[in-house]
């Protein structure tokens, strides 16, 4: 096999899909792989300026990336559907993530969508988030 073989074998990335179980819940999360370009997206929107004496630098809000991560690649549930949103009294999907789920949880999570988006290497996956 060659590696356009390969290629034209593959499912397209929207198809690559894993169910997460959160033990807690007693139930699976379903997400999907993200593309690099889903990542990089996601680094933008969580990066800022912060003003340091005359110099401004930009800051990547790591908390932010998680969360943003999660709501990107999250099938099932849908961490804005107006129910839960009401029910934990979140703004939006990030804040329902925030709330819904426990500083461990998200990690997990976080890390099933980076290894399924491709990132196998823990040194990989650290890159991606510094």
């Amino acid at each position: 096999m060659t590696i356009l073989d390969a290629f034209l074998g593959a499912k397209p990335t929207v198809e690559i899909t894993e169910k997460v179980f959160i033990k807690r819940l007693g139930n699976s999360i379903t997400i999907k792989a993200l593309t690099g370009e889903d990542i990089d997206m996601i680094r933008d929107q969580a990066t800022y300026p912060i003003k340091n004496g005359k110099k401004t630098e930009l800051r990547v809000n790591e908390e932010e990336v998680s969360r943003l991560l999660i709501v990107k690649a999250t099938i099932e549930p849908n961490f804005a559907d107006r129910q839960l949103l009401e029910h934990f009294k979140a703004a939006d999907a990030g804040d329902c993530i925030q709330k819904a789920l426990l500083a461990g949880e998200i990690a997990t999570l976080q890390n099933a969508i980076l290894t399924l988006s491709g990132f196998n290497d823990e040194e990989e996956i650290e890159e991606v988030k510094n």
